[in-house]
């Protein structure tokens, strides 16, 4: 579903990003977001323990609902099914008929789950104590790495996760590093470096960019796997303060961003 939505052939660094009104949230403290269709936010609040669906152009809050626990991080699961991470409580599936959210099942875990993404009809999870698995809807682990199993130190804070067809991205808030791996939790290659600090959310554009929040940098930072670089993209001077998450829309041709506060921020691709 994820990589349907943000699947796009453009490389953004070669077109230009011209900042747009932002969607105001009414004080609303985002720690995720992501794209449930091409008019729709949906948005984990974790201070209110909510996630609510936002309608993009007005901002007008369409649904929420109340969660057993803080709300983490999020994914598209299928086309109207959604997952966020509820820590120590697991992972909350939850239902989005049009414009209504409702709670599913739940998914209890014995790990302190932080972030989710599905792939080939499974769901890879980053953890503490630091770590990622793969694992079935219905929770049986079917791969997992940690720094137990790797004999060495590979993870220390694993936040959020992309996937595309081939492969998983994890950023590290721990190592400031992102790590892409392959379906059997292989690691493939590491990006680090100055342009990252403290990455955050990240989503793949297609199998040769993906895009990720560098928080205290302040930036956007595109990654090409095949050539193993990197480009900030948008910076503080663009408007970007402390990213926290973002997604893109490919009908839209436009870059949402969200700075963990009571907006997201709007680029329009020209």
């Amino acid at each position: 579903m994820n990589i349907i939505i943000y699947s796009l052939s453009t490389d953004l660094s070669a077109t230009k990003l011209q900042q747009k009104a932002s969607i105001q949230l009414n004080k609303k403290t985002v720690e995720d977001m992501m794209l449930c269709s091409t008019d729709k936010l949906l948005l984990s609040i974790f201070e209110q323990k909510k996630v609510t669906l936002v309608e993009m152009g007005s901002g007008e809050v369409l649904s929420e609902i109340a969660l057993q626990d803080n709300p983490r991080l999020m994914c598209m699961v299928a086309t109207h099914l959604a997952a966020t991470t509820l820590g120590k409580r697991g992972i909350q599936f939850i239902q989005i008929n049009g414009s209504t959210l409702k709670e599913k099942s739940m998914l209890n875990l014995d790990i302190d789950v932080y972030g989710v993404s599905a792939h080939n009809d499974n769901l890879v999870v980053s953890h503490d104590p630091p770590g990622l698995q793969i694992i079935s809807r219905d929770g049986a682990v079917i791969h997992k790495l940690d720094n137990t199993t790797a004999g060495r130190e590979v993870f220390k804070s694993p936040r959020w996760i992309a996937t595309t067809s081939d492969s998983i991205y994890v950023t590290d808030w721990g190592t400031h590093q992102i790590t892409r791996l392959d379906s059997s939790l292989t690691i493939l290659q590491t990006f680090t470096g100055p342009l990252l600090q403290f990455p955050c959310g990240i989503i793949p554009l297609n199998r040769y960019q993906l895009l990720v929040c560098s928080r205290d940098n302040n930036s956007i930072v595109q990654i090409r796997p095949s050539t193993n670089s990197m480009t900030s993209l948008l910076e503080k001077q663009h408007g970007i303060e402390s990213p926290h998450s973002l997604c893109f829309c490919k009908v839209q041709k436009k870059l949402y961003v969200a700075p963990k506060r009571d907006k997201v921020l709007v680029y329009q691709m020209l």
